[in-house]
């Protein structure tokens, strides 16, 4: 009985001794830290807090990596979306100058025109001076002696050359064509002779009464005009009067013709 009672109350002094130790400790650094937070605050929260510390740090730097990657999404965007935007405008002028020319061409009627629409792929200075390339040929039905014709309905010339996919017009003012026509109101008959660029002469006689102004006309469905007499150029020594002529179609700005 004795040797129980004396297990006991050594077992409850150790264990006595072991709290009031731990708690002497705590106490100390209870105290210790509340001195280093009034004595050195930054210090305190340099102690205290490390992994706070280092979590902010992450996630401001992963912060920052999402919003450069953001960003840097956002500008290769904005780029792509630009040029997507510079090629529809392009191809929106294209459009628009294609059916510019195609009315100026075959006005704005709706029914379907008759003959060949052929593109032109090369023209003076790019081809031979008042010779056009146009981009249909036998394939499309384009036969040697076909007439072209430009915006409006106006004569332009006869296709002198087709291979299956392209063919040559020879305008009438193609240097040394002689082309039958008549000329001003009257209906004067005249024979044009191509000087090249569109331009023509034709000598008359001077009683005729062919005036600059007055239009040059081929034959067709009718009298077509193709041109405008620009000087009237008189000898006394001659009963002539030579016609300066100009074409009503530039032939350095067609783009379109028809074939009939």
């Amino acid at each position: 009985m004795r040797k129980r009672s004396y297990l006991t109350t050594t077992r409850g002094g150790l264990f006595s001794s072991t709290g009031r130790l731990v708690a002497a400790l705590l106490a100390l650094l209870v105290l210790v830290l509340l001195i280093l937070r009034i004595v050195a605050p930054g210090l305190f929260a340099a102690i205290v807090s490390p992994k706070f510390l280092a979590g902010q740090v992450i996630t401001e730097k992963v912060g920052t990596t999402v919003s450069f990657e953001t960003r840097a999404g956002l500008m290769q965007d904005r780029e792509r979306l630009m040029r997507e935007n510079e090629a529809l405008r392009a191809e929106r002028a294209i459009l628009a100058a294609r059916a510019g020319d195609l009315e100026r061409l075959l006005g704005s009627r709706t029914e379907r025109a008759g003959g060949i629409l052929a593109g032109v792929l090369a023209r003076p200075p790019v081809s031979p001076y008042d010779l056009l390339v146009v981009d249909q040929g036998s394939n499309a039905g384009v036969r040697i002696g076909a007439a072209a014709y430009g915006p409006g309905g106006i004569p332009l010339g006869t296709v002198t050359n087709a291979d299956a996919r392209t063919a040559r017009v020879t305008l009438y003012s193609h240097t040394g064509n002689v082309t039958e026509g008549w000329a001003g109101p009257t209906r004067i008959p005249v024979k044009l002779t191509g000087t090249g660029a569109g331009g023509f002469d034709a000598e008359i006689p001077g009683t005729a009464g062919a005036a600059v102004g007055d239009q040059i006309y081929v034959p067709g469905p009718g009298a077509l005009p193709i041109a405008t007499i620009t000087e009237v150029v008189t000898d006394p020594s001659s009963p002539s009067v030579l016609l300066r002529i100009q074409g009503l179609v530039n032939p350095f700005s067609i783009t379109w013709v028809t074939i009939q």
